[in-house]
């Protein structure tokens, strides 16, 4: 197990200090807004105080900064070392089972090169994606339902939402399986509390400052990108400006674009269902855009589409990410379907329902998925540890979906494939 902690780590250090790239698109702001913290107090983009951004990530920032000055590389390599504890919650999970399914687990997310990419990014993935591994492996080794752990799973949760506001639909998990984790009302209770004590101080932060009740200020916007008649599934900004152009502040274009997206849904809900099943497949396709963040010269260039940009990226880079992503995602659905209905599932099962909608209400991106690929190697190494036995051990209706799924999956990479290099 230390062996393969130490290989991610080292991984990861090299591939940051040999792949120095500038800021781009969001991590400009999550920089900024870490700097202003760091250095003024204040959550601003420049004077003006700002709520668009939830500010856990940028929070996590400006106290690096705060200890090493603003060196964005200092977050990265943070980063880097946070990843890792990622493939030593996979250990933990896994290792009631068999301490060789928790050290190949613990191996594949310390060698999975998704991970090592968004580790030098200035971007929430990483940081949340350890965090909600967190969650799960207070909820699947928490079998005395301690007060203790349950109070570390709020606090968890409330980190979550201050990072991903939607990730406060969390603390459902432990709601839905109160019977099965044996929790009595007071200690889900303090789960509950625990999570809204974290959450509280910013919110009221902005009911002071904006008169809102809120974590965050873009969650109509982000509505609005997925639910408008130009609407793909993708993040597209290509909606009417006039929604929000009479908007004082941001908190009455949240309300504008918000009161518009779901005007949409509720006189389209035709069109909002295949929109659904678009944004699902968006969730699902390549690593198309870690790679064209990563390693393109240019990925902000507005007059180059996407998919000319990625077409662009060497071909051995994309096998490098995508056939790792295709295979654990496909091999953790097999492990998944074949596994007993335990605790573990079911928080899985759970977590990913929760993830799914809210982007099928939202919007779906690559981007998203990142955070699964952590439960998916869970299963996965369930599934390579006796491979053979676990497909021929499915019912029948358990292998059919399995291959369904997998059909479905292969049909989207192929689409997007020829889209992309057929273009």
């Amino acid at each position: 197990m230390l062996i393969a902690l130490a290989l991610g780590l080292v991984v990861r250090t090299l591939f940051i200090s040999l792949h120095d790239r500038p800021l781009i698109s969001d991590e400009r702001e999550y920089d900024q807004l870490a700097f202003n913290l760091a250095s003024r107090a204040t959550y601003a983009y420049d004077e003006a105080p700002t709520a668009y951004r939830p500010v856990g990530y940028p929070a996590i920032v400006g106290a690096l900064y705060v200890v090493a000055g603003h060196h964005p590389l200092a977050a990265k390599f943070f980063q880097g070392f946070l990843d890792v504890l990622t493939a030593f919650l996979i250990y933990l999970i896994l290792v009631a089972r068999s301490p060789r399914s928790a050290v190949i687990g613990a191996l594949l997310w310390s060698v999975f090169p998704p991970a090592v990419f968004y580790a030098n990014f200035l971007m929430s993935e990483t940081i949340f994606t350890l965090l909600l591994m967190l969650a799960i492996t207070i909820l699947v080794r928490n079998t005395q339902a301690r007060p203790g752990l349950l109070l570390s799973l709020g606090i968890t949760i409330g980190l979550l939402a201050l990072m991903k506001p939607g990730a406060a639909l969390l603390v459902l998990v432990p709601v839905a399986l109160y019977r099965r984790l044996q929790l009595s009302a007071r200690t889900l209770a303090l789960t509950v509390l625990s999570a809204g004590v974290v959450i509280a101080p910013w919110v009221i932060r902005n009911w002071v400052t904006f008169d809102e009740f809120a974590i965050s200020s873009n969650g109509g916007v982000n509505l609005l990108i997925g639910n408008h008649p130009g609407a793909t599934g993708a993040y597209n900004l290509m909606f009417d400006p006039s929604i929000m152009s009479s908007a004082s502040s941001e908190f009455e274009a949240e309300r504008s674009a918000r009161r518009y997206a779901w005007n949409y849904i509720a006189d389209n809900p035709g069109t909002f269902a295949v929109n659904s099943l678009k944004k699902l497949a968006h969730f699902f396709e390549s690593e198309g855009g870690i790679l064209v963040w990563t390693f393109h010269p240019q990925p902000e260039t507005p007059s180059t589409r996407f998919g000319t940009k990625y077409r662009e990226i060497p071909v051995a880079l994309s096998l490098l990410a995508n056939i790792p992503y295709g295979l654990i995602l496909l091999t953790g659905l097999l492990g998944f379907i074949a596994a007993d209905r335990d605790v573990m599932w079911w928080t899985s099962l759970l977590v990913g329902v929760i993830w799914l909608c809210i982007h099928m209400l939202f919007f779906g991106g690559s981007r998203f998925h990142f955070p699964l690929m952590a439960i998916a190697t869970l299963y996965a190494t369930l599934a390579l540890v006796r491979p053979s036995s676990t497909f021929r051990g499915l019912a029948l209706t358990r292998r059919v979906l399995w291959l369904v799924l997998t059909g479905l999956l292969l049909a989207l990479w192929s689409y997007e494939g020829f889209m992309v290099f057929d273009a």
